[in-house]
């Protein structure tokens, strides 16, 4: 069996060796040359499985180690028997670390008290609800604007589009689509962005194209910078936005999900679908160590501070989302890379998810925010 693999899925010679041979590959450049007498395909959000890359090639299974699945032309597959598995929820976790390190840092740098403000979320998919969830259990007042979900879960806070771009901080996490009911491409365009207020923080780790860059960059002006902005996603990746990333607070190459927990989570829901549509067993060696521990176990809580300070040192001694910003802002400068997108997502330094540290606080108050934000502590 030959398999076919991005070279930035963690794990994968480790994981899928045993069922053939496994070959790495660029996955933004994958050809069908490539592909052609491949087996099996596995691939990272960064490849269009389209018609034209598959088709008459031998592969009749496609994995993809990603929760979206808007890069694969599920209806070709389908029509074609080809079986296709992607990973849901695998980077939950780590995007949700993602938008509390973005917090943290907009504390830290400007002063942000978000923890007393109103939030909203768009979409509540497997990471908006890791999101709203996490919100919730801080105790802060959350709303969340998903028409496909609404009234599903009579707990949560669903209320209108305008009812979230009322709110202080904003975080989107909705899928791109460009039909049905409710396209997302465009959604926040120039006419939703008026209801905009000053002073609001933004987080797009979704999608890029969900919001109108052209529109963001007018608000921005109309308000005078008074709006905080934390973008992982672009509307032309891997091409970005030069204007843009000049006046958010942090700019990031598409990462918000590459924690090596999630990353590597992503793989194991794929070679656990293989080994199912394979038959074969799920192997236990490759199990043992498929997810790793964190390279920080214990942090010590002193107190000291307001609660935004004291889980903003916290969560940036797990992650600080300062870093990659700050990378991709010198990669940029430095512009010594053919592509500076790619080149910084595979090159990407790891950083571990929150929950992999515990906390050790003798304030039950303390003790209960880092649960909430994401921590263990020691009474669990």
């Amino acid at each position: 069996m030959k398999i076919i693999a991005d070279e930035n899925m963690p794990n994968a010679q480790r994981l899928f060796s045993h069922f053939g041979d496994v070959e790495l590959v660029n996955g933004r450049s994958l050809t069908h040359e490539q592909v052609k007498s491949a087996d099996v395909l596995l691939v990272r959000s960064v490849t269009k499985v389209t018609r034209e890359l598959i088709e008459g090639s031998s592969v009749r299974f496609v994995g993809s180690a990603t929760i979206g699945v808007d890069h694969i032309d599920l209806a070709y597959l389908s029509e074609h028997n080809i079986a296709f598995s992607s990973a849901p929820g695998c980077n939950a976790d780590a995007v949700t670390d993602y938008v509390f390190s973005g917090l943290s840092h907009l504390y830290m740098t400007k002063g942000l008290r978000w923890l007393s403000k109103k939030i909203g979320i768009i979409g509540y998919g497997n990471v908006g609800k890791k999101v709203y969830e996490r919100f919730a259990q801080l105790g802060c007042q959350v709303c969340v604007y998903d028409p496909l979900k609404m009234g599903s879960d009579s707990t949560v806070n669903f209320v209108s589009l305008n009812d979230v771009l009322a709110c202080d901080v904003i975080s989107l996490h909705a899928p791109l689509s460009r039909s049905g009911a409710y396209p997302t491409e465009n959604m926040l365009a120039e006419r939703e962005l008026e209801a905009l207020k000053p002073g609001v923080a933004i987080i797009s780790a979704g999608r890029g194209g969900v919001i109108n860059e052209d529109a963001l960059i007018k608000k921005y002006q109309q308000l005078k910078g008074d709006m905080h902005l934390v973008l992982d996603v672009w509307h032309r990746e891997p091409v970005i936005n030069q204007q843009l990333v000049a006046i958010v607070d942090i700019a990031t190459p598409h990462i918000a999900g590459y924690s090596k927990q999630g990353r590597e989570k992503g793989s194991w829901m794929v070679y656990k679908a293989l080994c199912q549509y394979l038959k074969q067993d799920i192997c236990s060696e490759r199990k043992q160590d498929a997810i790793s521990s964190g390279a920080i176990s214990v942090i010590e809580i002193k107190g000291e501070g307001c609660r935004e300070e004291v889980l903003a040192r916290s969560v940036q001694a797990i992650y600080d989302v300062a870093r990659d910003d700050v990378r991709l802002r010198y990669k940029y400068r430095e512009d010594k890379e053919k592509n500076v997108f790619d080149w910084l997502r595979k090159h990407y330094v790891e950083r571990d998810e929150l929950h992999t540290c515990f906390i050790h606080s003798n304030q039950a108050d303390l003790s209960r925010l880092h649960d909430a934000i994401g921590f263990k502590s020691y009474n669990k």
